[in-house]
């Protein structure tokens, strides 16, 4: 058989042979992707529920809120939405979740499950929209509570202790509602360094009521949790802080590129085999 069928039937088997082997990391891009997208989709309907959630609580509607905290329950409990967030937050979530089931078995006060709802509306918004969320928005508020606490101990009168003291209240409020959906996408270490400063300042600003505190140690304690405070809203990640949900995979361009050249191939060597089928010994020239 001439060299001209030969060839090109060797490239198109060689071709062939390497688009197969470069494609096999494909599929496993498909099973990323699809895994990404069942992700989503839960985390969606996790979102839906605990908006509806929020709305029965707003409502007091007990009944529908009953039916949606089952419903979170058993969502939460899926894997492909566990694979987004971290532990901490899951438990603080969980945490939630049971707090209201108790709540409205036992008929309590309604605000006891509207913060509660409130937590868990934060934390899947979190999950589902990371660069968006919506506890980022307290960032602004927390500064604010600070700032009255700092110009409440610095005032010159009696009662300034006291009046940081119930500023401190309500950013412990703030941190309550915001650390579910924070510890979804902060390291566990940044949330325990607030909480750690916030309890030493409260620890000062009782002691200043009592007239046994100093004025430098509080005021260095309320800037030190300051720092704290915009360390938590630093959306900055280290180096070996992994994302939580791998990018969608590419298509290899590589593979197409090889099957193609193994179809050209193909097209050509049927060509010069039909060639060679009508004329085997070619055209020899008159001497």
């Amino acid at each position: 058989m001439k060299i001209r069928i030969v060839l090109p039937l060797f490239l198109s088997i060689v071709m062939t042979v390497c688009s197969v082997t470069v494609a096999k990391a494909f599929p496993s891009e498909l099973i990323g992707t699809s895994h990404a997208d069942e992700s989503r989709s839960g985390l969606l309907r996790l979102d839906e529920t605990a908006t509806a959630l929020y709305e029965a609580a707003y409502r007091n509607n007990r009944q529908a809120g009953y039916k949606y905290v089952q419903q979170l329950a058993k969502l939460m409990d899926k894997q492909e939405v566990r694979q987004a967030g971290q532990a901490a937050g899951w438990m603080l979530m969980e945490d939630s979740i049971s707090s209201i089931a108790f709540t409205l078995k036992n008929g309590k006060m309604t605000s006891d499950w509207l913060t509660a709802s409130a937590r868990i509306h934060l934390t899947t918004d979190a999950l589902l929209r990371p660069e968006h969320a919506l506890w980022l928005q307290y960032e602004k508020v927390m500064l604010e509570d600070l700032e009255r606490v700092n110009r409440s101990w610095n005032r010159q009168t009696d009662d300034g202790a006291i009046a940081a003291r119930a500023a401190m209240n309500s950013f412990n409020e703030h941190l309550l509602r915001i650390e579910a959906a924070a510890s979804m996408q902060r390291p566990a270490d940044r949330i325990e360094e607030l909480r750690e400063r916030m309890h030493y300042t409260n620890v000062l600003l009782e002691a200043g009521m009592k007239g046994q505190t100093k004025q430098d140690w509080t005021d260095n304690s309320i800037q030190d949790l300051e720092y704290s405070l915009n360390r938590l809203f630093d959306n900055g990640h280290s180096e070996e802080e992994e994302p939580v949900i791998a990018p969608p995979g590419e298509a290899n361009p590589i593979s197409w590129i090889l099957l193609l050249g193994a179809i050209i191939m193909a097209v050509l060597t049927y060509i010069g085999w039909r060639k060679y089928k009508q004329q085997p010994y070619g055209v020899k020239p008159l001497s």
